[in-house]
C-alpha cells in the first residue's frame, strides 16, 4: 500500500524504476508518507538509523560496498542539518548518496511554523544537484515533479557521480500523511540517459525500439551550419528510417530528407498534427521559433529523444523519455550503421510534404485589402460596426511585405542575423535559400545585444551580412554603431513601427487600453541622424513606392560604407497583417484536409468519379483558390 500524496508517490515510483532499492530511514514525521510506503514494498531494503549523522555515514558505507546509489530520508528542520557532514564526505569521494529531506508547507516558511527551516539548496556546496519538488495539484505540476526527480537521480552517477538532494514538501494534514491506502503504485515517466560509455546492448535496444516506429520526426533546433560528416550521417539515418527531418531557417540544415516546416507549423493545429500521430521525436540543437514547440507539447502519441553533448535534461515537449549524451553526428551515424537493412514507409514525411505543397501563395502587396476584407466579414458576423480608422490604407507598407521582398533579393551565401520576436518570427517564413547562414540570439531571446552580435559576425566575415531588427531592440543597442571599423559589408534593415509590436501580437489595446504607455513603449523616434553621425549610408521608406524604389539599392550596397534602411510601419496594422496571413494559410490547409476527408466517403467518391462530378470538383477548387 502506498501514500496518496502525489509528489511522494512519483518519487517512490521513480526510485523503483531507476533501481534504487536501499534506503536508510531516520525517525520523524514529515517523511512518513515515504517511509510508510517503502517499508510495505518488498522491492525496497530499508535500514533504521535514528541519528541522522550516523545514518548518512552508514549509507556511504553501504554505497561503497554495494557499488550502487543509496538513499537516506529524514524529517524536516534540524534533522536535515545533521546530514551535512556525510553529504560533504560523499561529495569529495564521489559517492552516489541520494538525500531525501521531508519538508512542511512551503507557504509557511518564516511564518513561525514549528520544525521548519529553509531546506532548499541547503547542501548546495556539497551536492551535484538539489531539487525542491512542487506540491502536485494538476498535470503540469506532475510533469514538473517527474522531471525534477529524474534530473536528480540521473545526476547521482553522471560524470563521476556524487550526492544529490531531493526536498519534498508536504502540506497535507497529519491523517493524510499517515494514509497509505493506494493499493497499486502508478507508473510515472522515467527518463533514461545514454552516452558514449553506454554498452552496445543499451544502444542496440534503442535501435530495435526505433525500428518498430513508423512515424519518426527529427526536429532540428537552431544550429550553426552543420559539417559535411553530420549531414551525411543524417541523410543515412533518414534513408534507413524514412523519417521526416523538420527544419526551419535557424536550423541551417538542408540535407536530403529535410523539409522546412516553419510555415507548416503556422498553418496547422495541434489536433491536426496529432492526427498524423508522430510516435517518436528526435530533437537536437538550440531553441527554435516554430510553433511545433507548442503543438507537440504533451502529445500522448509520442515520446522525445533529445541529443545533447552535455547530457542535460531538456524537455520542451513534456514527453521526454531518453537523453543521448553525444554529438548529433555520433547518434545518427551509430543508428544508421547498426540498424541493418530496414525501410519503413515514409508516412510522416509524405503527410508533411503534401501539406507544405498545398499551402496557398499570398500576394503580399494585396494583403492590406485581404486584412480589411476579413475584418469586415468578422464585424458583419458579430453584427458590429467597423470604424474606418481600423482599416489599412491600400498602399500600406507592412513589415511582412518588406520581409518577403527583402528575402527574395538576399545574395547567395550571405549571413543573415535576425533580431528577436517578430523579426525572427516573420522572416523565418521566407528564408528558404539553403546557401544562407541564419542566426538569432535565441539562447535568451532578449531585447539586448542583437546588433552587437551581428556586428561581431560581420567583422569576422567578408561576405555580405544582413541584420533584420525592430526599433526597440535597435535603440536598446544603438551604442554598438559607435564601434570602430564597422565594415561596408554591414546591411541593417530596421523595422520602425513606433514601439513593441510583439505586445500587439499577444495582447493588443483591446485587452490593455494603456498598452502604448509602458508595455509597448510607443515613440516617434527615428534612427536617421544617429546613423548618419556614425558614417552609415541611410535609406528610408514609409509606403510601398518608396520601399520598392530603395530595396535593391539597400541589398546590393557594398562600397565604402555600411548601410541602414529604416522602414516606417504601424505596429497594430503589422500584427493584423501577420495574423491575416496565418489565417489564410491555416484555412488553405484546412480546406485541403476537409476535401480529402470528403473524397474518402464512399458515396462522395462514387459521385466524383462521374464526368459531372469531376467538372464540379474543378469548379470548387478554382473558387477556393480564388478566395484563399
Amino acid at each position: 500500500m502506498y501514500t496518496k500524496i502525489k509528489n511522494v508517490q512519483i518519487l517512490i515510483s521513480l526510485l523503483k524504476q531507476h533501481g534504487i532499492r536501499h534506503l536508510v530511514l531516520s525517525a520523524g514525521t514529515r517523511h512518513v508518507p515515504l517511509a510508510h510506503s517503502v517499508e510495505n514494498d518488498p522491492y525496497f531494503i530499508c535500514y533504521s538509523v535514528v541519528d541522522e549523522r550516523s545514518a548518512g555515514y552508514y549509507a556511504i558505507g553501504l554505497a561503497k560496498e554495494l557499488g550502487v546509489p543509496v538513499a537516506i530520508a529524514c524529517t524536516s528542520s534540524t534533522a536535515t542539518c545533521n546530514y551535512t557532514p556525510a553529504v560533504a564526505e560523499a561529495y569529495y569521494q564521489k559517492v552516489p548518496l541520494l538525500v531525501l529531506t521531508g519538508d512542511r508547507d512551503p507557504y509557511r516558511l518564516n511564518q513561525l511554523e514549528d520544525q521548519m527551516i529553509n531546506q532548499v539548496d541547503m547542501y548546495k556546496n556539497f551536492c551535484k544537484k538539489c531539487v525542491n519538488l512542487p506540491i502536485v495539484d494538476n498535470e503540469y505540476d506532475e510533469w514538473y515533479c517527474q522531471r525534477l526527480i529524474n534530473e536528480a537521480i540521473l545526476e547521482l552517477t553522471h560524470r563521476g557521480g556524487g550526492p544529490v538532494q531531493i526536498n519534498f514538501p508536504i502540506n497535507q494534514p497529519i491523517e493524510d500523511i499517515a494514509d497509505a491506502s493506494v493499493p497499486v503504485l502508478p507508473i510515472y515517466n522515467k527518463i533514461t540517459r545514454i552516452s558514449y560509455n553506454s554498452t552496445n546492448d543499451v544502444w542496440q535496444q534503442k535501435i530495435d525500439e526505433l525500428k518498430k516506429r513508423q512515424r519518426i520526426l527529427v526536429l532540428c533546433g537552431s544550429n550553426p551550419p552543420i559539417d559535411k560528416n553530420t549531414e551525411n550521417a543524417m541523410e543515412q539515418f533518414c534513408e534507413k528510417f524514412n523519417c521526416v527531418i523538420a527544419t526551419e531557417p535557424l536550423s541551417n540544415i538542408h540535407c536530403k530528407g529535410s523539409l522546412d516546416t516553419y510555415v507548416l507549423a503556422e498553418s496547422i493545429t495541434g489536433k491536426h498534427l496529432a492526427q498524423m500521430a508522430p510516435d517518436t521525436i528526435v530533437f537536437f540543437g538550440g531553441n527554435f521559433m516554430s510553433r511545433f514547440k507548442i503543438l507537440l507539447r504533451g502529445m500522448k502519441t509520442c515520446d522525445t529523444w533529445f541529443i545533447t553533448e552535455d547530457g542535460a535534461i531538456v524537455d520542451p515537449f513534456q514527453n521526454l523519455s531518453t537523453i543521448f549524451e553525444c554529438s548529433p553526428q555520433y547518434f545518427f551515424n551509430y543508428f544508421a550503421s547498426n540498424s541493418g537493412n530496414i525501410r519503413n514507409n515514409k508516412l510522416l514525411y509524405n503527410d508533411f510534404k503534401i501539406l507544405i505543397d498545398k499551402i496557398p501563395a499570398v500576394d503580399f502587396k494585396k494583403l492590406p485589402l485581404l486584412v480589411n476584407d476579413f475584418m469586415k466579414k468578422d464585424a458583419l458576423f458579430k453584427k458590429q460596426t467597423l470604424p474606418e480608422s481600423e482599416l489599412l490604407p491600400e498602399n500600406y507598407l507592412s513589415s511582412i511585405y518588406a520581409f518577403h521582398e527583402f528575402s527574395k533579393r538576399i545574395p547567395k551565401g550571405s549571413l543573415v542575423h535576425l533580431s528577436i520576436l517578430n523579426s525572427t518570427r516573420i522572416m523565418s517564413l521566407f528564408l528558404t535559400d539553403p546557401s544562407l547562414s541564419v542566426y538569432s540570439n535565441l539562447g535568451t531571446d532578449g531585447i539586448d545585444g542583437s546588433m552587437s552580435t551581428f556586428l561581431g559576425q560581420a567583422a569576422a566575415s567578408n561576405r555580405p551580412c544582413y541584420l533584420v531588427i525592430g526599433d526597440l531592440s535597435f535603440f536598446y543597442d544603438m551604442n554598438s554603431l559607435t564601434i570602430r571599423n564597422i565594415k561596408p559589408n554591414v546591411h541593417i534593415l530596421l523595422i520602425n513601427n513606433g514601439g513593441g509590436a510583439e505586445f500587439y501580437f499577444s495582447m493588443g489595446p483591446k485587452l490593455l487600453p494603456n498598452i502604448d504607455l509602458h508595455i509597448a513603449a510607443s515613440h516617434n523616434k527615428s534612427a536617421r541622424q544617429w546613423v548618419l553621425d556614425n558614417n552609415f549610408d541611410y535609406l528610408s521608406a514609409s509606403n510601398l513606392l518608396e520601399f520598392d524604389q530603395n530595396i535593391n539599392r539597400f541589398v546590393n550596397a557594398n562600397k565604402d560604407k555600411p548601410i541602414l534602411f529604416e522602414i516606417f510601419t504601424n505596429k497594430e496594422f503589422d500584427m493584423k497583417s501577420f495574423k491575416t496571413y496565418r489565417r489564410l494559410i491555416n484555412q488553405g490547409t484546412a480546406v485541403e484536409k476537409l476535401g480529402k476527408q470528403m473524397e474518402s466517403i464512399p458515396i462522395v467518391k462514387k459521385a466524383i468519379e462521374t464526368p459531372v462530378g469531376q467538372k464540379l470538383k474543378t469548379i470548387i477548387k478554382q473558387q477556393l483558390k480564388k478566395h484563399f
